[in-house]
């Protein structure tokens, strides 16, 4: 079998769909398959370029970076500069995408926004001069334009939301296979993409769970005091509140923030927030503002001290706000799963990851704008370590029997076999 995965990143990005498409492409390579990849040469959101525009890994993983217009988030064009970064790699990734042999499937994300429509559209354009065309199978890692709307970057349900969300509900028709993170993902697109009992009943066929995963052989549960990185930072001898990630516009950042206040005189207790993201500026600023004595912020780490920043944590933190239930998944969760620590979930009840920790006792889940409940379900496992210990356990279990990178990776490559061969699974 022949893949071909179209996202805007990829390995060496730190972007987290260029990491697990890394780890992907790595699986399927091993197993025998062919892969090529068709990415950006930016790094995701930023002005740097990659040093080539042909890489290639493993066996048979070959990676074609594009061209184009790479301003970045930070540039001052803002939306403008976006825009044109989106824009400039979908005619880019196009022409490549035209230009390459045709590969047995077509693995096509989110990033950037409406890119699988380039992989459905050649399929339609093959079939229609009669050749051999690919098929599509449309992974769906933020789903838009709801993720937009959510964002208050589109108006809900006007225009260009609504001409957007009909690209959508056509690459959801005529992919082979559609695969959602999670069920309130899965539950949102058969409510809201497919008006038609039929088609959502084919389209419900077709439509696969598979969430985020987590490397539980590179990362494994790892005790403070052996944790070289937690003594370099000053963070052995404190209980730790990690959050580690993006911390962006899905997230709830006030509540955070107020728990964070309450908290301020709770001694040997530290809130430690790995990474970036637009969201971070803000807690930064707050903190400075504040003064808070019991905060610190850290770049992100390379992927080769990522089990060591995990371990920093007494507890993980995850956030969701409600607007982005069924949009996105955040998958911090599986990594701090990895490590044997519980995490304690800002977010709504229906979400995928607050459904995850109910159902395996792996934390706890606090409602949106609770931040007195944040600040007790932090306490509540400060002084609980039997507690703190048993949904450690609980995750780490969980995580390699559901969610582990060996199950989910098995998972897409039985998919996208059967795409192949033609038939729903």
């Amino acid at each position: 079998m022949r893949v071909l995965i179209l996202n805007q990143t990829f390995h060496p990005d730190t972007a987290a769909t260029a990491q697990l498409m890394w780890d992907l492409a790595r699986h399927l390579d091993t197993a025998g398959h062919g892969v090529s990849v068709i990415t950006s040469r930016a790094f995701y959101g930023t002005d740097r370029l990659h040093d080539t525009a042909r890489e290639r890994y493993g066996s048979a993983i070959d990676v074609r970076r594009v061209g184009g217009t790479h301003f970045g988030k930070s540039s001052r064009l803002g939306v403008a500069g976006r825009l044109s970064d989106f824009g400039s790699f979908y005619a880019a990734a196009a022409r490549e995408l035209w230009a390459v042999e045709t590969p047995d499937v077509i693995l096509a994300l989110t990033s950037p926004p409406m890119v699988a429509t380039l992989a459905v559209a050649l399929k339609a354009y093959r079939a229609a001069l009669g050749a051999r065309a690919p098929r599509v199978v449309y992974h769906v890692m933020d789903l838009y334009p709801d993720a937009a709307e959510a964002a208050g970057a589109l108006k809900r349900g006007g225009p260009l939301a609504r001409g957007l969300a009909a690209f959508t509900s056509r690459t959801l028709r005529r992919a082979d296979a559609t695969i959602a993170l999670g069920r309130d993902m899965r539950e949102r697109v058969l409510t809201q993409y497919v008006a038609d009992a039929a088609e959502r009943d084919a389209l419900a066929r077709r439509l696969h769970v598979v969430p985020p995963w987590a490397d539980d052989v590179q990362l494994h549960p790892l005790a403070k005091q052996d944790n070289p990185l937690a003594a370099a930072l000053g963070l052995a001898g404190t209980f730790n509140v990690v959050y580690s990630g993006n911390l962006g516009v899905a997230h709830d950042v006030a509540t955070i923030v107020d728990a964070v206040e309450l908290t301020r005189r709770r001694r040997g207790l530290c809130w430690v927030f790995i990474g970036g993201g637009v969201a971070s500026e803000r807690l930064g600023a707050e903190a400075a503002r504040r003064a808070w004595p019991h905060f610190r912020a850290l770049p992100f780490f390379p992927r080769d001290e990522l089990n060591a920043s995990l371990n920093l944590a007494d507890v993980h933190l995850v956030s969701q706000l409600p607007a982005f239930t069924g949009v996105v998944v955040p998958s911090k969760l599986f990594g701090a799963m990895a490590v044997g620590r519980p995490t304690v979930i800002v977010g709504p009840a229906d979400a995928e990851c607050s459904r995850v920790l109910r159902e395996h006792d792996a934390g706890l889940v606090v409602p949106n704008g609770d931040a007195r409940g944040l600040a007790a379900a932090v306490e509540r496992l400060r002084d609980d370590a039997e507690c703190r210990t048993r949904m450690g356990c609980n995750a780490r279990d969980a995580l390699a029997a559901h969610y582990s990178a060996a199950v989910a990776m098995a998972r897409i490559e039985q998919i996208l076999e059967d795409a192949c061969r033609g038939r729903p699974r």
